[in-house]
């Protein structure tokens, strides 16, 4: 808990991402990886390997949610692309040491990839920030990496208690389709998501149920987290099912609106 309090003092991050638990979260997500380094570890080649035989070499690859880069071969990154560019609310500071010693060739760009940080009620403005449209639109290949369905949390959570289950419901809906979008709009993208949740035997729960996800490439079981480390009692070991998708589109044309074209007002 102290390193975990220290980390978060010294994580350059913007208020926003400290006062929405974003920042919090993405400590979190580091020391659950490594104390559940065993389970995670297969999921975790699953990503690097579908990435490994999927993207084609280019000059641009965006990746969407790097995180900690843990689910990202970056070595093989800069072998095929000349230029990378991370992209997410909060990077860690050994990524930001290794983008800091990279030549200029791994970039880090900070942003909501949810569009909903802003937003004062459900569904009021779904729209990207125009810096990252403008980044983003340079890009030939993008990569969501385990990011889909945790992009309305944030929102979800901020808003539970003060609007309808149906208004919660239609913006993580807009939330996550704006993110397809925006994935269809570069020549080449990669999709990593988990799509259902379940604990021990129990039947799988759709993460996803309202999106039309693109077909799955390829399918496994990610253990993410074993019965105590959830923290709900009476249940088994909390499993995750991942699909991984590629499709690639005709190169579009390069524009804001072309870029961030889910908005819906209301």
């Amino acid at each position: 808990m102290i390193l975990e309090l220290l980390e978060w003092c010294i994580t350059p991050a913007s208020l926003r991402a400290r006062t929405t638990g974003l920042l919090a979260g993405q400590i979190a997500i580091r020391h659950r990886s490594l104390r559940c380094r065993r389970e995670w570890q297969p999921h975790l080649e699953c990503c690097k390997n579908f990435l490994r035989r999927n993207l084609v070499p280019g000059k641009h690859v965006a990746v969407l949610g790097s995180g900690h880069l843990r689910d990202i071969d970056l070595r093989h990154l800069k072998k095929h692309f000349a230029r990378i560019t991370l992209v997410d609310v909060v990077h860690p500071l050994e990524v930001r040491l290794l983008a800091m010693f990279s030549r200029g060739r791994v970039r880090l760009l900070s942003g909501d990839l949810s569009g909903a940080l802003h937003l004062k009620r459900p569904a009021s403005a779904i729209s990207l920030e125009k810096n990252l449209c403008s980044s983003l639109e340079e890009a030939d290949t993008l990569v969501s990496a385990c990011l889909l369905s945790q992009l309305a949390l944030p929102f979800t959570q901020r808003w539970s208690e003060r609007f309808s289950g149906q208004e919660i419901s239609q913006t993580s809906r807009l939330i996550g389709q704006m993110h397809l979008n925006l994935l269809k709009n570069a020549k080449q993208n990669l999709l990593l998501t988990d799509s259902a949740q379940r604990y021990g035997h129990d039947d799988w729960i759709p993460l996803l149920p309202c999106l039309d996800l693109p077909p799955a490439h390829e399918k496994w079981i990610w253990d993410i987290a074993p019965a105590g480390e959830h923290g709900l009692k009476g249940l088994g070991d909390e499993q995750r099912l991942v699909e991984a998708s590629l499709f690639q589109f005709p190169a579009p044309a390069k524009n804001h609106e072309n870029l961030c074209p889910f908005e819906s007002k209301q």
